[in-house]
């Protein structure tokens, strides 16, 4: 009887700790910045100069002189992805001429109705 008690009482002491464990794991493991694993690596003064021009650009566009002439906004829109943003970053964008091995959303339903329909069929 003796020993069901102490047992009983040990038991309920590494009960505690391990919730006090968890507890202090979920807040660490919250608490850590997000890890860029898959991410390649950049340069920091590369982006900076690109989006200090984006800034200067913008700036510019939202002057008096400028905010009501549609015919330059129209022209330097045509020169790339928008009016401020022009090209840059263009190359990380996917567009249909750099995403060849990307599978469109109507051959993945194809693709699950065959084997959906296959594995009714019994021909698996």
């Amino acid at each position: 009887m003796n020993f069901n008690r102490r047992f009983s009482a040990a038991l309920r002491f590494v009960r505690g700790l391990v919730i006090a464990f968890a507890c202090a794991l979920i807040l660490f493991v919250n608490a850590t910045p997000a890890l860029a694993i898959g991410s390649t690596p950049s340069q920091p003064s590369e982006g900076e100069t690109r989006l200090n021009d984006i800034y200067k650009e913008s700036q510019d566009s939202l002057r008096p002189e400028n905010a009501l002439d549609a015919d330059k906004v129209i022209e330097r829109a045509n020169e790339g992805l928008n009016e401020v943003q022009k090209d840059a970053d263009v190359h990380q964008m996917n567009r249909p001429e750099n995403s060849r091995q990307a599978t469109s959303a109507a051959e993945q339903v194809q693709r699950a109705l065959g084997k959906a329909v296959d594995k009714v069929t019994g021909q698996d």
